[in-house]
């Protein structure tokens, strides 16, 4: 639905057009009772241009895509889009490990393309409430809207001794292949042991003619780690646990967070092999000298500039023991933060916030001090409350979904009663607990 001046309204309105929102998108077009537009400030779809690598793979199955696991026949499946371009057989003889992320950004920017509720090139600046509608202002127009969801991301996480020294040599990973070539027979030093270092690491390996002369890559953890992808730590990524994990106490939440760390942000075992193998074939098959330096344990705690050259310090965890390293170029692979939006500022009063999160219910609303019949949901801001698949990709389709039922007040899409191997503390499943959306 397209939206033209400031008597236009509609049910709900986005915040956003990445991965999660354009799930939601996609699920809400067959609903045409349910009015909805989305605002993003980029000019087209895009998913982490600056990690767009040849070889870069998503970590999860091809089922987990926008649509599949609520609406299996949902012509916006990933599945749907192979065959509209007659690549489905191709598809499966390539026996391909995961996804390439090249080809899911090319999925989901072709959904984008094929829903009319999207605006791009169009930001939100601002959002405010009015009698008994949110008022929103983008760079174009005003809209009203009945509920928001917010789905505008994450924020890269700089460390303190790195902000406001970032540039041309010194950049967070998002933003790699913009500045791929100026790491080309340069000393580099890659921080974070998580799967964008992975990546980013194996393609500085990946040509013989464009290696850096040096490379050093850190992490805090005792070594690079491998995703736990064995069939009981899936059972993370399902509804039931989800439910399971939202009836749990803040304490427990918090210590399993912890404890589940490497079954979402571990790095694919495939992946760690070929960069080895790399490796391998540089130092013995062609009898280059050792040119990196792979560093468990350490954390990154001071870094300046010298010249063109870059000085950072990293210590060994848990002591003091310091040690330094030159560089000319730094790329921070050190993950992303929730920050509360700045176009949230005319709300920022009636959001209370607990331990800096949103409050948020098991419908992904949020608690906030306004009418109970507007509604504020939010994408990937809720891993406190709802476990380690809030950020990934497994249950995004699922999410969606909920929160459609939700704006609907009634099952428009049946995701009760999923089957699960697990009993949680006797949690072996939905129960038929009085539906939430007050």
């Amino acid at each position: 639905m397209q939206v033209n001046d400031d008597q236009n309204a509609v049910d709900l309105l986005g915040v956003g057009v990445g991965p999660f929102n354009l799930s939601l998108a996609a699920l809400l077009a067959p609903l045409p009772a349910i009015t909805s537009c989305f605002f993003d400030r980029n000019p087209s779809f895009v998913w982490h241009s600056g990690l767009l690598l040849p070889e870069a793979e998503i970590q999860v199955s091809y089922l987990k895509d926008l649509v599949t696991l609520v609406d299996p026949a949902n012509p916006f499946s990933f599945i749907a889009y192979l065959a509209k371009h007659k690549r489905l057989y191709r598809f499966m003889n390539a026996r391909f490990h995961q996804v390439l992320r090249t080809e899911f950004n090319q999925y989901l920017n072709w959904v984008s393309r094929s829903l009319a509720n999207l605006n791009f090139d169009e930001e939100v600046e601002s959002i405010h409430f009015e009698q008994s509608s949110f008022v929103a202002r983008t760079s174009k127009r005003k809209i009203r809207t009945k509920h928001l969801v917010l789905g505008s991301g994450l924020s890269p996480s700089i460390p303190e001794c790195a902000r406001l020294k970032t540039g041309n040599n010194i950049f967070h990973g998002k933003d790699y292949l913009s500045h791929s070539h100026r790491c080309r027979g340069r000393r580099v030093v890659v921080i974070g042991g998580g799967q964008s270092g992975a990546d980013i690491v194996n393609h500085l390996l990946s040509d013989s003619g464009a290696l850096p002369s040096e490379l050093v890559w850190a992490t805090k953890r005792a070594i690079f780690s491998p995703i736990d992808e064995s069939v009981f730590a899936n059972e993370y990524f399902t509804p039931v646990y989800n439910d399971y994990f939202f009836s749990l106490s803040s304490g427990k939440k918090s210590r399993l967070l912890q404890e589940q760390v490497l079954a979402s942000d571990g790095i694919s075992a495939h992946l760690l092999e070929s960069i080895y193998r790399k490796l391998y074939f540089y130092e013995f098959i062609e009898n280059m000298p050792r040119f990196f330096r792979f560093i468990g344990n350490h954390e990154l705690t001071s870094l300046s500039r010298s010249g063109n050259s870059v000085e950072i310090g990293l210590r060994i965890c848990d002591t003091i023991e310091q040690r330094h390293y030159a560089a000319d170029v730094v790329i921070l692979c050190t993950g992303y933060h929730w920050q509360m939006p700045a176009y949230l500022e005319g709300l920022r009063d009636r959001i209370p916030l607990e331990n800096g999160h949103f409050c948020v219910r098991k419908d992904y609303s949020i608690h906030w001090y306004g009418p109970s019949q507007n509604q504020i949901y939010v994408q990937n801001a809720a891993r406190h409350s709802h476990g380690i698949a809030d950020p990934n990709l497994s249950l995004m389709a699922w999410r969606s979904a909920r929160i459609i039922n939700s704006l609907a007040q009634k099952t428009v899409y049946d995701i009760d009663n999923e089957s699960t191997v697990m009993e949680w503390e006797g949690f072996s499943g939905y129960q038929n607990e009085e539906r939430q959306y007050a």
